[in-house]
C-alpha cells in the first residue's frame, strides 16, 4: 500500500513573498526581488529545511528560490542542484502584466481548457500539458532516491506537482492555496509517491521533522512514533 514503505522523503517549499506577490503581477520566468517580509519568511524557512535535514537540494534557478535553497544548503553542507524543470510556469506575454489589466486584454489566466481538455495559452506562453510534463520529469528524477530530498520551486509549480501525482484535470488543478515559504511533504517508495502534509508552515516542518508525533503511527516523517499518552 502506498505510504506503508518508505525510501525517500521529499519536502517540496515555495519561495518567499517576492514584489509580485504584493503588487499582483505576473513574475512567472522574470526574476523579481523579495520583499522585506519575504526576507524574513526566508530566514524562517531556512531553519525549516534545516531541520528536515535533506541529504540533497534541488532548486529553480530563479533567484527568489535558489538564494534559499543555497542559505539552506550551505548550512547543512549538502549539493544544490539547480534544475530548469523546477522552474515556474512560462506566463508568456502576460510577465510582468498586472492581473487587472491582464484580463482587461482578455489575457485571463488559468488558460482556458477544452472539452477535450487541452489547455490554450497564449502565444509564447507555456501550456498547462508543458508544466505538467516538466513535473513528471522532475518525479521521475526523483523515484530512484534514497534518504531525505528537499525542492524549492514556485506557487504554479506545486499546484501542477500534485495534479501530475493525482492526476488531477488540468480544469481544478490551479483550485488550491500554496502560501509562500509553505510545502508539500511526500514520500516514496521508489515508486509511487504519497502525499503526506500540504501547505505545511516552517514552524510545522520544523515540528514534524524533528518531534515524535503520537498520531504518526506509521511514522511517515521518520522521527519514530509514540503512543498517546
Amino acid at each position: 500500500m502506498p505510504g506503508d514503505v518508505v525510501t525517500q522523503r521529499v519536502l517540496f517549499m515555495r519561495h518567499p513573498e517576492t514584489v509580485s506577490n504584493t503588487q499582483h503581477f505576473f513574475s512567472g520566468r522574470l526574476d523579481v526581488p523579495l520583499t522585506p517580509h519575504g526576507e524574513l519568511q526566508r530566514e524562517r524557512a531556512v531553519e525549516a529545511l534545516v531541520a528536515f535535514s535533506p541529504d540533497r537540494v534541488f532548486t529553480s534557478p530563479l533567484s527568489r528560490a535558489r538564494g534559499l535553497a543555497e542559505m539552506a544548503a550551505e548550512r547543512l553542507g549538502v549539493p544544490c542542484t539547480p534544475l530548469d524543470d523546477l522552474i515556474e510556469i512560462d506566463f508568456g506575454p502576460l510577465e510582468g502584466m498586472d492581473v487587472d489589466r491582464a484580463m482587461n486584454e482578455g489575457l485571463g489566466f488559468p488558460w482556458p481548457v477544452d472539452d477535450d481538455g487541452t489547455s490554450h495559452p497564449p502565444a509564447g506562453a507555456e501550456s498547462f500539458e508543458g508544466l505538467r510534463e516538466r513535473c513528471l520529469r522532475a518525479l521521475d528524477l526523483l523515484r530512484p532516491l534514497e534518504g531525505r530530498t528537499a525542492c524549492v520551486t514556485h506557487g504554479g509549480y506545486l499546484r501542477m506537482l500534485l495534479a501530475a501525482v493525482y492526476d488531477i484535470p488540468l480544469t481544478r488543478f490551479w483550485d488550491q492555496h500554496v502560501l509562500n515559504v509553505s510545502s508539500h511533504y511526500l514520500t516514496c517508495d521508489g515508486r509511487t509517491f504519497a502525499l503526506g502534509g500540504f501547505n505545511l508552515s516552517p514552524e510545522e516542518v520544523v515540528q514534524h521533522a524533528t518531534t515524535p508525533n503520537e498520531y504518526d503511527t506509521r511514522d511517515i516523517w521518520g522521527t519514530g512514533g509514540r503512543k498517546l499518552s
